[in-house]
């Protein structure tokens, strides 16, 4: 393979360090106000796990919405993230900071209208639900516009060479929040659910938005001065995919989103309609898919630091299709439905994606050259994020149209969704061979990288 040369850049004082973090526990090399990045993620967590995730997607399916409907619900974030590329035009006008604290704070009005509709019993479930839809989709119109600034501002504020620890620690503080937000949610969703329950777990929700806020004010600001004149520069579209690391690393990312697209979402699904599992049993086996990723991700940190992210997205991809294998053999009905092993499942597909999103995450922050980087980050959501956000679409629509399915073949019951999990197995073996075609860079030059 070939290298690219790393990006050195320039580094605000005030970000400087190191500091310890709380009670010593994460010493960084960064200052403690660039470490209130991590504060802001832990509890922006709390507020996107459950606007985001498994409680919204239940309280959906009791509302009524068929597969094609939770496919509409998971693909909103990263189609709406698309709006990162006309927004990226407008950054030079603004502070990456004062950029993103518009966008967080429109985005948690639409939260809480969201958690007034358990309560709107006057309407009929298809009013209830279009207006969960309605308010979703604003939250995720406002949220992709405003997170054109997150990739800008962490690169202009935490240099190359310790970006991996910064993911690292990052992650443990994004797995953190959500382990908690779940464990919650199912200590809430116990026995028979009451619409309020809803309502309360999303009031939780707006709360985590509202605390995030405080601290996304504290963090430094990076210089808005010629370097976020170059980082605003406008590149073309060309010039952009002629970069051959850049492109080959939006190309694996959305080949790689086929198989995630629909995660948080149609497993669910399953565990519900088909395992038959309860709500609160499926929130407390949720939070181990957090809770994994938190034994390893400051290691992985380090290690992606020194090697470079190939290694870990190879060995990533290869834990993850081992995982959804096991989940294929469940549903097809060679494996009995068992809490264990879907807690087994969850701790290891933790790790897998957490492995796999920190190691790429790295890649792409280290082929992204400084002139235009605004435009680079955006085109790179806006691919990426069109991919996953057709994919669960797609997903839902096939599911509907396989209906009650049940064929034997063998000792397999092939039924809606163990096509779903085969079909994202066999594109999870796709993605680690196509993992080939990335591009190590310079400064993690392994002897793969040739």
């Amino acid at each position: 393979m070939k290298a690219v040369s790393g990006l050195v850049q320039d580094t605000p004082r005030e970000c400087t360090g190191p500091y310890k973090g709380p009670l010593g526990l994460f010493p960084v090399p960064y200052s403690r106000r660039v470490f209130n990045f991590h504060w802001f993620n832990f509890y922006n967590a709390i507020c996107f796990q459950i606007i985001l995730g498994a409680p919204i997607v239940l309280l959906a399916k009791d509302l009524g919405a068929d597969s094609t409907t939770l496919g509409l619900i998971e693909a909103f974030t990263p189609l709406m993230t698309m709006m990162q590329l006309p927004a990226a035009r407008h950054l030079g006008r603004f502070s990456y900071r004062s950029f993103a604290l518009m966008g967080w704070g429109l985005r948690s009005i639409f939260i809480g209208t969201s958690a007034i509709v358990p309560l709107l019993f006057f309407f009929s479930k298809e009013v209830r639900l279009g207006l969960l839809l309605a308010g979703l989709f604003l939250f995720n119109l406002i949220r992709g516009i405003s997170t054109a600034a997150f990739l800008p501002w962490i690169t202009g504020i935490v240099p190359s060479s310790m970006r991996g620890r910064y993911i690292g620690v990052d992650h443990t503080f994004i797995y953190g929040g959500s382990l908690l937000t779940m464990l919650f949610s199912a200590l809430l969703m116990r026995g028979h659910i009451e619409p309020w329950r809803y309502s309360i777990v999303l009031l939780l929700s707006v709360s985590g938005a509202a605390v995030s806020l405080l601290y996304l004010r504290l963090i430094p600001d990076a210089d808005h001065t010629e370097a976020t004149a170059s980082s605003s520069e406008r590149v073309s579209w060309r010039r952009m995919l002629s970069v051959v690391p850049f492109r080959n690393s939006i190309l694996f990312s959305l080949l790689f989103g086929t198989v995630t697209g629909g995660l948080s979402v149609f497993p669910v699904e399953y565990l519900r309609m088909q395992a038959h599992f309860t709500p609160a049993t499926i929130f407390a086996l949720s939070s181990a898919t957090f809770f994994a990723p938190l034994l390893i991700l400051q290691r992985l940190g380090r290690m992606v630091d020194r090697l470079g992210s190939l290694l870990v997205i190879r060995a990533a991809i290869s834990v993850f299709a081992l995982v959804l294998f096991i989940w294929f053999g469940m549903s097809a009905g060679l494996i009995r439905h068992d809490w264990k092993i879907v807690l087994l499942l969850n701790l290891l597909g933790g790790m897998g994606v957490a492995g796999f999103n920190l190691a790429n995450l790295h890649l792409v922050m280290s082929v992204v050259p400084d002139a235009g980087k605004n435009h680079y980050f955006a085109l790179t959501t806006v691919i990426t994020s069109l991919g996953m956000g057709l994919v669960p679409i797609l997903w839902g629509t096939i599911l509907d149209s396989l209906g009650g399915l049940d064929l034997t073949e063998g000792p397999f019951h092939l039924r809606r969704h163990s096509i779903y999990f085969l079909g994202i197995f066999l594109l999870s073996l796709v993605a680690l061979i196509a993992s080939r075609i990335l591009i190590q860079p310079a400064s993690h030059h392994t002897p793969e990288a040739v």
